[in-house]
């Protein structure tokens, strides 16, 4: 892994992660069990590496990390330590009398706990941020998908896949994307059986391709009292506290109608036309109107007597209805509709490429 040290960070930087860190660390200190995981994980690379070189550079190579590792926090002056690094003996890796600084070797994984348990990017720059986490989420993509990691972890495997899950359903989120109900599951730290129960009983609204649309999932997580949102996005000075919900999200709300089953009109049910652009049906059968803007549709909606628009299957099978607005409106936050518009436009444009 490519760990970044404190030596990397400005004062800005280490100061931030010292006052936002304090809602996350205790909680990833106590539930995550990243010193039995990355024992395993470590023995494991070092042996496929040791069998990779062979014998004389597989030592070499394997004595060169321990080195290293125990450098973060071992005693390497003891001449029988200094002597079984020189051979490569994998079993320091697990005597724990060394005092080996495994909080550090497994920053990464910590990074990740935070983000997905607390939205938290640790960076002042938001872009900073959010390179990072995407670097962390790709890596732990591979590895999650590596055959040799799933065995080398054994049952705290399940800490990575879960954990993966919860921050891919933030990041969609995050982005206005919609999500996998198993990921969303992983996020609110449910069992996927709970989230298909509520998507079957029409609880939770979904996409076409079954997925949930982001201020639908964020709805439902924040409904559930203990979902922090996500402050990565934000500078320092305007972040949400990690006891707070994001203020700018929530200082403007906003009502869309809901059909019969209880699906709200939002962006993505924009439909594409043999011309690519996305547009949404509204108005009466006789007399229907397409329209591009999403809040000018939800503007033409609420001027109606009876608000009626069309949308896609629910389960991604067969024609668009036409429904109306005979359930009353749903609040959301404008912030979360607009990330969902700009996530159409942004993939419309990649479409177009």
């Amino acid at each position: 892994m490519n760990t970044k040290l404190d030596s990397d960070l400005s004062d800005e930087d280490k100061e931030r992660a010292i006052q936002e860190g304090k809602g996350w660390v205790d909680d990833y200190m106590e539930r995550a069990p990243f010193e039995e995981l990355y024992v395993a994980l470590t023995t494991h690379a070092l042996t496929q590496l040791r069998l990779a070189l062979g014998p004389r550079y597989g030592r070499s190579a394997v004595s060169d990390v321990l080195k290293i590792i125990l450098g973060t926090g071992g005693d390497t002056d003891r001449d029988d330590v200094v002597g079984r690094i020189k051979k490569g003996d994998l079993s320091l890796i697990s005597n724990f009398d060394l005092d080996i600084d495994w909080q550090d070797i497994s920053a990464e994984f910590a990074h990740l706990f935070a983000y997905a348990r607390y939205g938290y990017g640790r960076h002042l720059n938001p872009e900073k941020s959010g390179a990072e986490i995407e670097e962390i989420l790709e890596h732990f993509r591979l590895a999650a998908a590596d055959p040799g990691v799933r065995a080398a972890a054994g049952e705290h495997f399940e800490w990575i896949r879960d954990l993966l899950a919860a921050a891919e359903a933030r990041w969609a989120i995050d982005h206005g994307r919609s999500v996998v109900p198993d990921d969303l599951a992983a996020l609110a730290e449910v069992k996927p059986k709970t989230v298909a129960n509520l998507l079957a009983a029409r609880e939770l609204a979904s996409d076409p391709d079954g997925r949930i649309p982001a201020a639908e999932a964020l709805r439902y997580l924040e409904r559930r009292g203990n979902f922090i949102r996500s402050n990565w996005q934000y500078p320092v000075g305007e972040a949400a506290t990690p006891e707070a919900p994001e203020p700018s999200a929530l200082s403007e709300q906003v009502f869309v109608p809901v059909d019969s089953e209880g699906n709200p009109f939002l962006p993505s049910i924009a439909r594409r036309g043999r011309d690519g652009v996305a547009r949404y049906a509204i108005g009466a059968k006789s007399d229907p109107e397409y329209v591009e803007d999403f809040w000018d549709a939800l503007d033409r909606l609420a001027r109606m007597p009876t608000p009626r628009w069309r949308r896609p299957p629910p389960s991604g099978k067969g024609g668009w209805s036409l429904v109306s607005g005979q359930e009353g409106w749903r609040r959301f936050g404008r912030a979360d509709l607009e990330r969902m518009v700009q996530a159409m436009r942004t993939d419309s444009l990649e479409k177009e490429r």
